[in-house]
């Protein structure tokens, strides 16, 4: 039995389909809340309502289970935050595995987390990642980029409602980006692959430019035109927006950090450690989207 924690998410639900693809049994432990649980589930999947905020509901979702995947995230989560999510919820997880002998814990992560990193969300992810190394349980953290299919749903929305597609700061700053396909892909990968047991992967897909990213949205879309969020904007934003919309100052810091060209990494060597795991092209993506339509 694996438990996916956040396996309700846009990332989880991808890691679900592919273990139960593999044969595996999987159990989902979510709240239920930002994504609703499916009032049906394909056989083989457990559907565990559970808090992270509970060492009874962490204690229950780990038990009988071979392998864990943290999924979970709050920073993109209106009513959540990283703290509770991603460092605390994390940690007391990761402690329950290691008390109920839980053999591999995979843990997703993000490119920059660090103790002393720039934006709250990588200092948690920073903790989360020190909790499974000393957790005694065999670990594989996977640091992605930002995830490509959410980026490209918060550029299109604006389109189909407004005609605009928005570009925070310069729009020239490098980010990197991995696909939900991706990522799900290198996570099934660690759970069986003692290659990438006890370690750290860095695991992308495209490093591209916000204007990279409006041009493609734009072409496939055959209308709109690019409303610009200058960085200025951006800090003004990350703190007057604390107050009354956390996730709204989330969002900005996060910009500003893309904006100094430090969410962009090297990957070519892990990918081609593991040749064999696809990489998901961007127009793959913007064609699976069905958002936008065919370009004229």
């Amino acid at each position: 039995m694996i438990l996916v924690v956040g396996g309700t998410g846009r990332l989880g639900r991808a890691v679900v389909s592919l273990l139960l693809a593999a044969g595996q049994q999987v159990r989902i432990m979510a709240r239920g809340k930002s994504q609703p649980f499916p009032r049906k589930m394909s056989d083989g999947v457990e559907l565990l309502r559970g808090d992270l905020g509970s060492d009874a509901d962490c204690q229950q979702a780990v038990a009988g289970c071979d392998g864990l995947v943290f999924a979970a995230s709050g920073f993109g989560v209106k009513d959540s935050n990283p703290r509770t999510v991603d460092r605390d919820g994390a940690i007391r997880l990761v402690r329950a595995a290691a008390a109920a002998e839980v053999k591999h814990v995979v843990m997703m992560s993000m490119h920059g987390a660090a103790a002393d990193g720039p934006i709250d969300f990588l200092r948690c992810k920073a903790a989360a990642e020190d909790a499974v190394r000393s957790s005694g349980v065999h670990w594989t953290i996977v640091r992605i980029g930002a995830l490509l299919e959410q980026r490209l749903e918060t550029m299109t929305a604006p389109l189909e409602s407004k005609g605009k597609v928005p570009v925070f700061g310069s729009g020239s700053a490098p980010v990197t980006y991995t696909s939900v396909r991706d990522a799900a892909a290198v996570v099934v990968r660690a759970l069986r692959d003692p290659a990438l047991r006890d370690r750290v992967i860095e695991w992308g897909s495209h490093t591209l430019t916000g204007n990279q990213l409006a041009e493609a949205v734009l072409a496939r879309a055959g209308h709109g035109k690019v409303q610009r969020v200058p960085a200025a904007a951006l800090r003004v934003l990350s703190v007057a927006a604390k107050p009354f919309s956390p996730f709204l100052a989330r969002v900005a810091g996060a910009g500003i950090w893309e904006e100094s060209g430090t969410a962009a990494f090297e990957f070519g060597l892990a990918r081609a450690e593991f040749p064999d795991i696809p990489v998901t092209g961007l127009q793959q993506v913007l064609e699976e989207s069905g958002a936008l339509g065919t370009s004229t």
